[in-house]
């Protein structure tokens, strides 16, 4: 979750499901397929977009997450409108930092994959944080690691190799979220140096590390 202005920042896309709620009026989102506007919006995993507008809170969905399977939301699908009372809800709790009471307005009973081996490869993937490789993977659901790189993609609509390197920014995030150094908190999220980490934070988050946190509140709410 992050809290604060929009501010400048590039075009960019990550490999999460983007909710953002405008705290003082309407947010507008660019994306290849024009510009939406609104006091909610939903920017789904892996589409391209800049924001633009005030005082907000986003919160970013893991697109593998219960909560996406509950929303029914699916990577590169078109920005849209938040429902409105969804959208009051989380207006509601958006001086919360405890992630879990943000969690419920999200919960349902969302179904199960279809794919049960899906399952135990996301068990990994979170386990591990991103410090696996596709052979690794391949191995766990008993295919070449050439197809497997297909039936991911087929199973989540997300490319392995972009998917591991948001688990690992993520990983990142929570070391900054805990007071941790740029350094520090590249090495522990397997960049190889602060430089690395700076080009993937302004690829999938827009902006730089220094730039994002001077114009947001980075919860500790991280899972």
């Amino acid at each position: 979750m992050f809290r604060g202005s929009v501010g400048a920042h590039d075009w960019h896309q990550h490999l999460a499901h983007q909710i953002t709620v405008g705290l003082e009026g309407a947010v507008e989102v660019e994306t290849p397929a024009g510009r939406l506007r609104g006091r909610a919006l939903v920017i789904p995993a892996g589409m391209r977009h800049r924001l633009s507008g005030g005082a907000v809170l986003s919160i970013y969905l893991d697109a593998l997450a219960p909560e996406a399977t509950a929303l029914r939301l699916r990577p590169q699908q078109a920005a849209l409108a938040l429902d409105p009372d969804l959208a009051r809800r989380l207006l509601d709790f958006s001086s919360a930092d405890d992630l879990t009471t943000v969690q419920v307005i999200f919960r349902s009973d969302p179904p199960r994959v279809a794919d049960t081996r899906l399952e135990a490869v996301v068990r990994e993937l979170r386990a591990c944080r991103g410090e696996t490789d596709r052979r690794s993977l391949a191995a766990m659901v008993h295919v070449s690691p050439e197809r497997f790189s297909h039936w991911f993609v087929e199973q989540t609509g997300l490319p392995l190799r972009s998917y591991l390197k948001w688990v690992r920014l993520i990983e990142s995030l929570r070391q900054l979220a805990a007071g941790g150094s740029l350094t520090e908190a590249a090495h522990l999220g397997g960049f190889s140096d602060s430089a690395h980490l700076s080009r993937t934070f302004r690829a999938m988050l827009g902006s730089s590390p220094a730039n994002l946190l001077k114009q947001v509140a980075l919860s500790g709410a991280i899972d």
